[in-house]
């Protein structure tokens, strides 16, 4: 089919062969499993300030907002005296909280039964560099739920996520989904700013994300903080689940996540403790502190 379309673009006339090369680059991208999020950084329309806009109007993009509005704000926008600058070559980023709690989905085609295939995408708080809005991503295929997880982010600064769903299931298309969970703001219209989303066959988490998952054989010292025991102690095994579970053998719960950069956070029961580490790129060590300063090292067993 490819060896056909290829010669008739380049016999086509100069004002046709826009659209036909358009044509065969759409059909080898399907035939090679490749999908394509369609204005993922929520380029489209480009906006001079903050913008609430149809849904209509912002091409891919589907919401659940009360007033069926999706907020837009561009690049460097200040708001309450806080410049909200995109991550590095972005333009433009969506709210997700514009008049509500809402959701901002996509159905997205192309992905083959059988591929390995994942999403990425930038988060970032709006309200408090300390405490973190959280949004929940869906993945569903053929109407099946078959990945969920929420990731929390600060206003401090962008994070990205990346995440290996796993093999398609389905030759249908995927819906990719994102809904406010909880904003530091305690507004229903303040929090959650999403940009750079992909999903497709070849996107595919950085050594660190895809192997932090295992068990962790725990160090804590506190030999430099005046808070605590003042000792060096191997203090047990920590498990990171795939379902983002966190527990220690002292029946202690939490639930985890890693940025793209390799930040690893722990939530212990419910924010009673925190950790804050940095796992190596091969995913066998990780070292950070806890709420207290306690240096915590991590080593995959």
């Amino acid at each position: 089919m490819f060896q056909c379309l290829r010669p008739l673009a380049a016999q086509a006339p100069r004002g046709s062969r826009m659209m036909m090369a358009t044509v065969v680059a759409a059909a080898i991208s399907a035939a090679n499993g490749h999908a394509q999020v369609v204005n993922g950084d929520f380029s489209q329309p480009a906006v001079k300030r903050l913008e609430l806009l149809a849904q209509s109007q912002v091409k891919g993009w589907k919401t659940t907002d009360s007033k069926g509005q999706i907020e837009i704000w561009p690049d460097g926008y200040v708001d309450g005296g806080y410049v909200f600058k995109a991550p590095s070559g972005i333009k433009q980023f969506a709210e997700v909280n514009a008049n509500s709690h809402g959701k901002l989905s996509q159905e997205v085609a192309g992905i083959q039964a059988g591929n390995q295939y994942g999403f990425s995408f930038w988060h970032r708080g709006r309200h408090s560099d300390t405490e973190a809005d959280t949004i929940e991503v869906t993945v569903t295929d053929a109407g099946k739920e078959v990945w969920k997880r929420t990731f929390s982010t600060t206003r401090a600064a962008w994070k990205q996520y990346t995440v290996n769903v796993g093999v398609k299931t389905s030759g249908g298309p995927v819906v990719l989904a994102f809904a406010s969970k909880a904003t530091a703001s305690k507004n229903d219209s303040v929090g959650n700013f999403l940009t750079g989303v992909r999903l497709d066959s070849s996107v595919v988490p950085p050594p660190c994300v895809a192997n932090a998952v295992g068990d962790y054989q725990w160090t804590t010292d506190n030999r430099q903080t005046t808070k605590g025991n003042g000792k060096l102690e191997n203090v047990g095994v920590v498990k990171l689940s795939a379902d983002q579970k966190a527990v220690n053998n002292n029946s202690l719960k939490g639930v985890w996540q890693i940025t793209n950069d390799c930040q690893v956070t722990i939530d212990w029961e419910n924010g009673r403790y925190f950790d804050r580490l940095t796992m190596t790129k091969d995913g066998k060590q990780m070292t950070g502190t806890n709420q207290i300063g306690t240096i915590i090292t991590g080593k995959k067993q």
